[in-house]
């Protein structure tokens, strides 16, 4: 399955905070999702894509969940994301159509665009504390109280039920070139690689 994070999971502190041990088997490189804007959700400190046509938005495409890791980003998500196809390219400018996970309300967002270097110093203190009172594990490995809706869980089914469906983007980059260059960090040189 190949995601697209463009948000607050490009953050590698926060997806192994909520993936656990999962995290270290994904494989994470920089790509541009296009016909999207990212602006600040209405309430929160989060981003919301919004369509719109030629936008641009920086993220990391993650490769390697599995069911487990899926059913924990639905979980962190919450009840009003669902995953939903999208457009993105990598490096090479291969054209990729990635699962991303977008706001089930139109209305979830403000006019104000959001800023992953600005939540990384203002509000991911914040999420880490929620993190820590709420997302909790059992021995499973499925969290204890799964807020996920019956129309997300029914989504989720087809995601995995797709597979690997996708070419590998970025084939050129290493795990090591990757983790050296910090480009799971949600890298901006991006935005403009994808014309």
């Amino acid at each position: 399955m190949l995601f697209f994070f463009y948000g607050t999971l490009m953050d590698r502190e926060l997806r192994q905070h909520v993936l656990g041990a999962r995290a270290q088997g994904l494989r994470v490189t920089p790509g541009v999702l296009i016909h999207h804007r990212r602006f600040a959700a209405r309430y929160g400190d989060y981003p919301v894509l919004v369509p719109e046509l030629n936008g641009r938005v920086s993220g990391v495409f993650v490769e390697g969940m599995d069911a487990h890791a899926l059913t924990w980003i639905a979980h962190f998500e919450g009840p009003w994301y669902l995953p939903q196809r999208v457009t993105a390219f990598d490096e090479r400018r291969q054209r990729l159509r990635p699962w991303a996970f977008r706001p089930t309300h139109r209305d979830a967002a403000t006019r104000e665009p959001w800023n992953f270097r600005r939540w990384q110093r203002t509000g991911k203190p914040e999420v880490r504390e929620m993190l820590n009172t709420w997302l909790m594990h059992r021995s499973d490995g499925l969290p204890i109280a799964l807020d996920t809706p019956w129309l997300a869980r029914r989504r989720l089914q087809d995601v995995i039920h797709q597979g690997v469906d996708q070419p590998r983007p970025n084939v050129h980059l290493d795990r090591r070139a990757i983790a050296d260059a910090g480009l799971d960090e949600g890298d901006d040189r991006m935005t403009t690689a994808a014309a």
